[in-house]
């Protein structure tokens, strides 16, 4: 592994208790503002959509009072966001400050933000999650639009996601209520991912404990992963001490443990080139490349780190991140520039490289060297789990979707989608837009081949289900229903489809209670949609 980090901030290591807590306060009224300042601060286009719609504006449309806000800051605190339809802001302030707050005659009430903990499967029960206390991590995940996705009660529930690394701290706070699977230590042959006395290396999890935590970690007002929710297999493969080719075959093993597991992600922040040549970088020749274009073959969405080499001799990407159909992540900093040393594309062979980015320079993970620590690190190791993250969420999201349907999503939304270039390749990840991206078979080009969409109703079924097959070209196929072994549990009659939406009525009476897949067999292939059979 050439890379941990770019560089380590150890001046920066935070405590777990933050002297400032965040709040929203909540304001009375709107002050001395009408309708028609409500009116001003919409466009054109704004209206016209709310006079087709039959909407008319309201109260939640007149601007907060500038006056309150102004009051606030004055008296100390830090103004975060400033909600109209809320009448509210965000603030960060002591205890202390915010008891003085609520006294103000224009404040209705301060409420600190919070997570029910112990209400985290409530996608499933259609409802949303609290407002997150993010805390220090904020920042890292507003650029990509996490904490909307959070908002729409995604967490990552449901997926499953590899982690390929040095080794991890589970024992972290950031990590105790993660929902870990499976260990393998590839390295001694074991399930202990953590460091071992007499065995690893001094500071061996380091990397692999800030990079999980970035993806999957929660802490509250201090750290929250894009995926808090989501479940975790950790693979052991990276040697800190020396650089071997061995690690390149521990990587292998791990990528084919998880797809023997069924995980739909892989995560790995490591990549090689110590004993490789610049050309070799083709997409086809690294050892660790030629693993994860077999798991992409399996339907697994591969993320990985674009390296931290540019300003080194290197000067461009590492393996495995020249692979095809992946996600080969670069780095932005705070203010959503490109970080200095983020590896720059284009591939050996021409192809846009990195695929995407997220926040890379000083980004907010546990300190595996303590329980409770935390520090700030920077690396395109971190922008990698970030955007993990972000995958698990739209996994969630859209259990249908393929892996390369999610990679789409990505690509097609994010910032620089219509220019991409070989330093961010399609720009910073934007998840809500990729969550809501709507697949066209117009677009169809190498890179974005045409889809067949898959959905169903209802879910779980109990009688008929109605399953609707979008195909971007006419073809000759059937629908096949296969159980969790893979067996064929139904099939419907061999028929020519024409290109666009077809419905169909399937009785399921002959299945029992379980989970099963649809699958289009045609001279296309969608990916299996998960249907649950309850008697």
């Amino acid at each position: 592994m050439k890379f941990l980090f770019a560089s380590l901030f150890l001046g920066l290591i935070l405590s777990a208790q933050a002297e400032t807590v965040r709040y929203w306060v909540y304001f009375k009224d709107k002050g001395s503002q009408d309708i028609s300042e409500a009116q001003s601060a919409l466009s054109d286009r704004a209206l016209f959509r709310r006079m087709k719609n039959g909407i008319s504006l309201n109260e939640g449309d007149i601007p907060v009072s500038q006056s309150y806000i102004n009051e606030l800051e004055t008296s100390g605190v830090r103004v975060r966001a400033v909600s109209k339809w809320l009448n509210a802001a965000s603030i960060e302030a002591t205890p202390e400050l915010a008891e003085q707050i609520l006294a103000l005659n224009f404040v209705q009430s301060v409420e600190p933000f919070r997570l029910r903990r112990a209400e985290r499967n409530l996608r499933s029960e259609s409802a949303a999650l609290d407002t997150l206390p993010y805390g220090s991590s904020w920042i890292q995940n507003q650029l990509c639009g996490i904490p909307e996705l959070h908002e729409r009660g995604l967490s990552g529930e449901g997926v499953l996601l590899c982690m390929l690394d040095t080794g991890f701290r589970t024992s972290h706070n950031a990590l105790s209520d993660l929902d870990i699977v499976a260990t393998r230590d590839f390295i001694f042959g074991d399930s202990v991912v953590h460091n071992e006395a007499g065995q690893d290396s001094f500071g061996q999890h380091l990397h692999g404990t800030a990079v999980l935590s970035a993806c999957a970690g929660y802490t509250d007002s201090m750290l929250i992963g894009p995926a808090f929710g989501v479940s975790v297999m950790l693979a052991k493969t990276e040697w800190t001490e020396d650089e071997t080719q061995v690690e390149e075959d521990y990587y292998v093993a791990a990528m084919e443990w998880a797809d023997s597991a069924g995980a739909d992600i892989t995560s790995s922040s490591l990549g090689y080139l110590d004993w490789y040549t610049q050309d070799q970088m083709d997409g086809h020749s690294a050892v660790t490349t030629l693993a994860v274009l077999e798991a992409t073959r399996r339907g697994i969405l591969v993320v990985s780190a674009a390296g931290n080499e540019r300003e080194s001799e290197w000067g461009t990407i590492i393996s495995p991140a020249d692979a095809d159909s992946i996600l080969a992540i670069g780095g932005i900093d705070s203010l959503g520039v490109l970080s200095t040393f983020s590896s720059p594309g284009p591939s050996a062979d021409g192809r846009i490289k990195p695929d995407c980015a997220a926040m890379a320079t000083e980004v907010l993970g546990a300190n595996g060297m303590t329980d409770e620590d935390y520090w700030r690190l920077s690396g395109t190791s971190l922008a990698t789990p970030i955007v993990a993250g972000v995958c698990a969420l739209i996994m969630e999201a859209h259990p249908e979707w393929t892996a390369q349907q999610v990679r789409q999503a990505i690509l097609r939304t994010a910032s620089q989608a219509d220019m991409p270039d070989n330093d961010l390749g399609y720009g910073v990840v934007n998840g809500p837009a990729a969550a809501d991206y709507i697949f066209d078979s117009t677009q169809d080009s190498p890179l974005f081949p045409s889809l067949i969409q898959l959905s169903v109703f209802p879910n779980p079924v109990n009688g008929y289900v109605t399953i609707k097959l979008t195909l971007p070209a006419g073809q000759d196929g059937s629908l096949v229903l296969y159980d969790l072994l893979g067996r064929e549990a139904l099939k419907t009659s061999q028929a020519e489809y024409s290109v666009g939406a077809h419905e169909m009525s399937i009785s399921i009476e002959s299945l029992a209670t379980g989970k099963y897949f649809a699958q289009f067999i045609g001279e296309q292939r969608s990916a299996a949609i998960p249907i649950i059979v309850i008697k």
